[in-house]
């Protein structure tokens, strides 16, 4: 029999040595790729050699006389009928335990809860020698297989003599030649290196702790060695000490670890484990850039001809109706580089100021630093490398879904912001200037394919402030015209919507620099010729609305509702504690709204806190508020602001229901988001909220070092060292699971997906198997039918009466985002995350 490396290649003829493959090559990433059963047709995966062994030693191990023994569980409070064992029945129940349903399924006492905890104590205390007969006959039946399990070839375990014995077999090496132990030992190194990478790199450990720690550990070993003397002498029985000393030696000198780290090994110093990284992983260090001021640093990182080839070759044509992706857009078909025939690369920029001392303290602001990230565009896994590919492992999909994975997300550069103030963005970002006017004229060269491929910046992604203080615009937003998107005057945005285009002249009279908001020229649109600063930063939806609009409206209109009597806030702090939040909407479960809320004129609370709100605002008392209240419909109508109609509707009905509040400059803005989704494509493509989440590691590396002094190098040479760790595991796709994550979203069962359309609304299914076949990732759903409700906007869904089952591929999606079931008053309602046009 065959035993084939699921991850690469790599075959043998016996199973122990297929188990020696996974320990040698792929045992150090497996948190990140977790390990596959050996078996070809086992789907499960384990995040540690001895949860393998289990599952080979029960699940995969000749029982019974030969006959193939099943345990099938049969839930009674729902259509689940699996053969599995009793953990995984357990982790099922528990589904029905967290929506409240009592659970019964022993014989020997009528036990019922509806809490797990409480449910699984009983089940441990009362039961705890039980076998799998406990439960009632109605829950369990066995099945036998027909024929001997000797006679399926491809389900039996050979009992081989390296398999009698699981120590002999997972250490069975088969070497036959000298070349064979050099490649052992290349690897093992190789070994060595990625765990100190991965101490430093993903688990914040400095560098003078990790050589401390290899120091002790080389000194134990030496210490040890009369142990080993005494070991060695006992089983030859004889006392020749020389024989024994040599023995020693050797036993010593072949011991991977110590041959890498003692003195003079190839990782016993930083700087040696420095070198070796440098050479044998895909890493690109920073380079440091001295300003006129001696101790003025910042740091920045080139694109290597690597990154190019492996990740931008994507030359497909975008044939789709409506705006998927960036290539939907004006600003990708008005770009006369990007849309020739020849391969391009788009490169898509985000700038941030982030502080990484604690905001409240006596640092405040000294070491808060800016750092711009590059993300490609043009991207598609047809024509990635097949390491790479199978890091994203979806075989169709829209572009920016790639880049909601934050190591995707590269650095370029990084710098205190005090410097950007003293000598100005122009000289700041002068080498990525140079290397973005070199890309447009001249290409870079990749020898595999013979020629240059030239590409340009498609657009630099910001929050208001950082957008106009790069684009040459004042920052302050209280000139007469605050809007970079058009002429508009603030005196005018309160009477009417406004959308004149912008003069594409950027006045340089400075006497009128005051009047048209411009202060300065954009160093990208004075150096690129194909990017301009009028259409090059698209809005940003996390501070316009999340953070700017909603919480501002929210804390008005709740207000407003609560004067009605309509509920209290003690109510609504009551509902938004106890409201059973499932899948993410658990990690971004609003905050409670504190009783100052309204004269501060917001609720608080970060984008994902706002956003959770205000989709799960109508769950939570929207049963409490008559239909038609015109406060409510302001809150209900920012949900559906993405569409020219809405907009226009929640402008006039905010302004009716709170005659004496100003119309905001990001209240202007959003009237600018139906021509800003056609010049740019989906703006949820182009915002900042995945970027800002590149910021956390950062923080934590800060956290962990207690080191300021030239804190930027510190922060951009380990960014480095972890992206290239990444790039070195050998990723694969997850084969099966109760939950997966693609793109940066995370998929789970009882999810619910919304896949094609019905009458001009979307159809939802419910997920109950994540399947993974090669690369290619399947969801097995039940078909849901729906209902709109006006007043929730929320549908209400309700299983299909024929249990229809169907597949559906990743790329059939309406929207990536899966959604969470809730019951309100009996209705299962869901609430959309994104407007979906069908």
């Amino acid at each position: 029999m065959q035993w084939t490396c699921k991850y690469c290649t790599f075959c043998a003829e016996k199973r122990g040595y297929l188990f020696k493959h996974y320990r040698l090559k792929h045992g150090i990433h497996t948190q990140t790729s977790p390990l596959p059963c050996l078996f070809k047709d086992c789907l499960y995966t384990f995040k540690s050699f001895n949860a393998l062994k289990v599952h080979l030693s029960v699940w995969h191990a000749q029982k019974d006389g030969g006959k193939g023994r099943k345990i099938t569980f049969h839930c009674q409070l729902c259509d689940f009928v699996e053969p599995c064992n009793e953990v995984d029945f357990f982790t099922h129940l528990r589904r029905h335990l967290k929506l409240k349903q009592k659970v019964t399924i022993l014989k020997l006492q009528p036990f019922k809860s509806n809490i797990y905890s409480t449910f699984n104590a009983h089940r441990s205390k009362e039961h705890k020698l039980d076998s799998e007969m406990i439960f009632k006959s109605e829950i369990v039946s066995e099945n036998v297989s027909e024929e001997p399990r000797t006679n399926r070839p491809e389900d039996t375990v050979t009992v081989e003599p390296e398999d009698s014995d699981s120590d002999a077999a997972d250490t069975a090496f088969g070497l036959t030649s000298d070349e064979n132990v050099e490649d052992l030992e290349r690897q093992l190194e190789h070994n060595v290196a990625a765990l100190f990478l991965k101490m430093t790199s993903i688990f914040n450990i400095s560098e003078t702790a990790l050589q401390d720690v290899i120091e002790q550990i080389n000194q134990i070993h030496l210490l040890s060695q009369p142990l080993i003397h005494s070991s060695i002498q006992r089983i030859l029985h004889q006392s020749d000490d020389y024989l024994v000393n040599e023995i020693v030696k050797v036993v010593t000198d072949n011991n991977a670890f110590l041959k890498c780290t003692s003195s003079g090994g190839s990782l016993s110093t930083t700087s040696k484990r420095t070198a070796y990284i440098l050479r044998e992983f895909p890493v690109v260090m920073p380079i440091e850039y001295t300003l006129k001021k001696d101790k003025h640093t910042f740091l920045y990182t080139i694109l290597s001809n690597r990154d190019i080839l492996d990740k931008a070759m994507s030359s497909e044509s975008n044939v789709t109706q409506g705006y998927k992706s960036y290539k939907d857009s004006f600003r990708f078909k008005d770009n006369h580089l990007l849309t020739e025939e020849e391969f391009r690369i788009a490169l898509c920029l985000y700038i941030d100021d982030f502080e990484v001392a604690n905001p409240l303290g006596t640092s405040k602001r000294k070491h808060k630093l800016c750092a711009i990230y590059w993300v490609l565009g043009s991207l598609h896994p047809k024509y990635l490398c097949e390491e790479v590919q199978m890091l994203f492992f979806a075989s169709s999909f829209d572009h920016h879904k790639y880049r909601l994975s934050l190591h995707s997300i590269q650095l370029a550069l990084l710098c205190k912001v005090s410097y950007i103030k003293e000598y100005g963005y122009s000289e700041i970002l002068h080498p990525l200037i140079q290397d973005l006017v070199s890309l447009e004229q001249h290409g870079v060269y990749v020898e595999q394919l013979g020629s240059s491929i030239k590409g340009t910046v498609l657009f630099v992604a910001a929050d208001n402030l950082a957008a106009h203080s790069l684009g040459g615009f004042f920052e302050s937003f209280t000139v007469s015209r605050m809007c970079r998107f058009c002429m508009a005057k603030r005196e005018e945005i309160q009477l009417k919507e406004v959308r004149t285009r912008f003069n594409q002249e950027l006045k340089k009279d400075s006497a009128m620099s005051q009047e048209y908001g411009v202060k300065g020229n954009c160093p990208l649109t004075v150096s690129l010729e194909h990017f301009h600063v009028v259409d090059g930063h698209p809005p940003d939806l996390l501070h316009d609305l999340l953070e700017g609009v909603v919480p501002l409206e929210l804390a008005l209109c709740l207000k407003g509702l609560v004067s009605k009597g309509y509920f209290t806030l003690e109510v609504l702090n009551a509902a938004i504690k106890q409201f059973p939040y499932a899948f993410s909407d658990r990690t971004n479960q609003p905050q409670l709204i504190t009783k100052n809320f309204y004269s501060k004129r917001t609720i608080g609370g970060n984008g994902h806190e706002n956003w959770t709100l205000l989709r799960l605002l109508p769950l939570l008392v929207g049963h409490r508020i008559p239909e038609g209240d015109e406060t409510w419909e302001v809150l209900m109508n920012l949900k559906d602001v993405f569409l020219d109609c809405k907009i226009a509707e929640h402008r006039h009905l905010f302004q009716k229901v709170f005659p004496n509040e100003t119309i905001r400059p990001k209240h202007h803005y959003i009237e600018h988001y139906p021509q800003l989704i056609q010049k740019f494509g989906p703006l949820s493509a182009v915002w900042t909220m995945r970027f800002e989440g590149k910021h956390k590691f950062f923080k934590e590396v800060v956290r962990h070092a207690h080191n300021f002094k030239n804190i930027a190098l510190t922060l951009a040479m380990r960014h480095q060292k972890m992206m290239s760790f990444h790039l070195n595991a050998q990723q694969n796709t997850v084969l099966v699971a109760s939950s997966a994550c693609v793109h940066g979203i995370k998929y789970s069962a009882d999810m619910v997906i919304s896949v094609g359309s019905c009458s001009g609304l979307p159809d939802f299914r419910q997920i109950t198997k994540i399947v993974v076949i090669n690369t290619e990732i399947l969801f097995v759903c039940r078909l849901m039918t729906s209902r709109y409700h006006e007043h929730f906007r929320a549908y209400e869904l309700c299983g299909n009466h024929l249990s229809t089952v169907s597949v559906t591929e990743l790329c059939e999606l309406n929207d990536p985002f899966p959604l969470s079931l809730y019951k309100v008053k009996g209705r299962p309602l869901i609430t959309l995350k994104r407007y979906i046009l069908c």
